[in-house]
């Protein structure tokens, strides 16, 4: 895996977002899709919490509290539907994350090469329910996972820390059990970068062989040069013209 020309790749995403081609034939080591019940849980206690603040309000006016209850199902449901829409895949070399619902397709295949870092963000429901989001960092400049130089710091207990932007388009969000696949990821990840490491020496080594090899002069170019210098210490009068017939003769036969 030395070198890509596209490191970031579309690919194609049949019907129901199943089928996926890219070109290559790596296979598929897990595949998942975001947790919802945790969602749900979450939604259903901001929908309490806020309903119990606007209570006095809805006594005056109880179409308001229809009318909020609608809203928020809603909401949910498309907000489900989005995130549902959803599915991630870990293959030998790359991540690849497919998002395939009515309004449109999108998907993203991020190489090994440009990954610098995986993290794993969790709440507190989050980690009730086992579940997080798997973030990538990767160095394509100001989008997903990208750590600023510089810029996008923070300062915590007087140490300075970068900050992770997160995307939903490029990480595993909400996904079960994330520190496993963390670790797979980046086991992954470890034996990539051994196999692109040897890869590199081997062709290092390839290079420095073939110019050893074309440095090396033939037999020919080798009476060339030999000539050439006793030609020098002819013109230069360090050897007589008969010494020089005599080396040049033995020269050429040998």
């Amino acid at each position: 895996m030395l070198g890509f020309k596209g490191r970031f790749k579309l690919f194609y995403i049949g019907e129901g977002g199943a089928g996926i081609t890219t070109g290559s034939t790596s296979s598929v080591l897990w595949s998942g899709k975001p947790y919802l019940v945790k969602t749900i849980v979450k939604a259903l206690i901001i929908y309490t919490l806020i309903s119990i603040v606007l209570s006095p309000l809805f006594i005056l006016v109880p179409l308001l509290f229809i009318a909020w209850t609608v809203f928020v199902a809603v909401f949910l449901v498309f907000y489900l539907y989005n995130k549902r829409a959803y599915t991630y895949y870990l293959t030998p070399k790359t991540i690849r994350i497919v998002k395939s619902w009515v309004f449109g397709a999108y998907a993203r295949e991020i190489t090994f090469d440009q990954i610098r870092d995986v993290h794993v963000f969790q709440g507190m429901l989050a980690r009730l329910f086992k579940c997080g989001s798997v973030t990538f960092v990767t160095t394509t400049g100001l989008e997903v996972g990208y750590t600023g130089v510089g810029v996008g710091r923070r300062i915590r207990g007087g140490v300075i820390t970068p900050i992770v932007f997160k995307y939903r388009g490029d990480m595993f969000w909400d996904v079960k059990d994330p520190h496993p696949i963390r670790e797979r990821v980046v086991n992954l990840l470890v034996e990539w970068r051994e196999v692109y490491q040897q890869q590199k020496i081997a062709l290092a080594v390839e290079k420095i062989a073939e110019k050893a090899v074309s440095t090396t002069p033939t037999p020919q170019e080798d009476i060339v040069i030999k000539l050439e210098k006793l030609k020098k210490l002819l013109d230069e009068g360090a050897i007589t013209r008969e010494e020089y017939e005599r080396l040049k003769k033995k020269i050429l036969e040998a």
